[in-house]
């Protein structure tokens, strides 16, 4: 999804870890599905080769209708995507024999110049293609939940000011995150999903009334301070997380910042402060 692959692995991980909470309110106002039953399906297909799809649910609609839904996320466009949802038509039409739905939704800011559709003789195959960029934000925004609201910020800002887009998303997160380490989450994943709007800056100066974490460049884990009480019990949440992970995971130094919210400079010194207090105690 991205030149980095440590950036790949931040935005895949972030659809990831929200795609769930999101998928009821995205079926109903972005697809247009009401559905009235929902099932999630095995990722992983194999016939000659394996393919792993970014989603996979067996949907029963409002009118009795039973279908495959299909939905890959992506950050770049691919002159190769109609060949793979192609082939990703074909194994699951095999494997489950249904009617099967298949939708790309396009996060990048560029325009898409992916094909969405072949005709060819004895061919004649489409899918359907999102442009988040072109949804209203607003209708993200509105949903109550904030695995949702955070991709308000990929989507159309109509003309208003980025900072007033923002902050609304923030506010947005702040009121519905059930308790400080869920909004600190949010926050750090909204943090990671500026950078493909170019709105590190805006999100910065939005972020620092309120003395809540953000990043001074490019790294969006870089924690710039702090302020008393509350911020100090996060903090110390966020360290102990961390160390837990440091011992109890292989996780790298990149996965645990995320996973905690920490700059990946934190997560170096703490490991080492961890290695230390271990050598101290033999």
């Amino acid at each position: 999804m991205s030149n980095s692959p440590v950036q790949a692995c931040q935005y895949d991980k972030i659809i990831k870890e929200n795609m769930n909470g999101a998928m009821p309110d995205i079926l109903s106002g972005v697809l247009g599905i009401q559905a009235a039953k929902a099932e999630d399906l095995a990722e992983r297909i194999q016939h000659t080769k394996e393919r792993i799809p970014d989603q996979l649910k067996k949907i029963t609609d409002d009118s009795g209708e039973t279908f495959v839904l299909h939905i890959e996320w992506q950050l770049k466009n691919d002159a190769e995507m109609i060949d793979r949802m192609l082939e990703y038509r074909a194994m699951l039409r095999r494997k489950y024999r249904i009617n099967i739905r298949q939708y790309v939704f396009f996060m990048g800011q560029m325009a898409s110049t992916m094909v969405d559709s072949i005709e060819e003789r004895d061919l004649k195959f489409s899918y359907r293609l999102i442009v988040l960029y072109k949804i209203d934000y607003k209708l993200f925004l509105a949903s109550e939940k904030p695995e949702q609201k955070i991709l308000a910020v990929l989507g159309n800002f109509n003309f208003e000011a980025p900072e007033v887009v923002l902050r609304k998303i923030i506010e947005g997160i702040k009121a519905k995150a059930e308790g400080g380490l869920a909004e600190q989450r949010y926050l750090n994943q909204l943090r990671v999903l500026v950078q493909l709007r170019n709105l590190e800056t805006q999100f910065n100066h939005v972020m620092e009334p309120a003395s809540t974490v953000f990043k001074e460049e490019r790294d969006p884990y870089y924690i710039k301070g702090f302020k008393k009480g509350a911020e100090k019990e996060r903090i110390k949440a966020s360290s102990e997380f961390t160390e837990r992970l440091i011992l109890g995971t292989g996780y790298t130094n990149e996965v645990i910042a995320v996973l905690a919210g920490v700059t990946i400079a934190f997560v170096k010194a703490k490991r080492q402060a961890v290695v230390k207090k271990n050598r101290m105690k033999k």
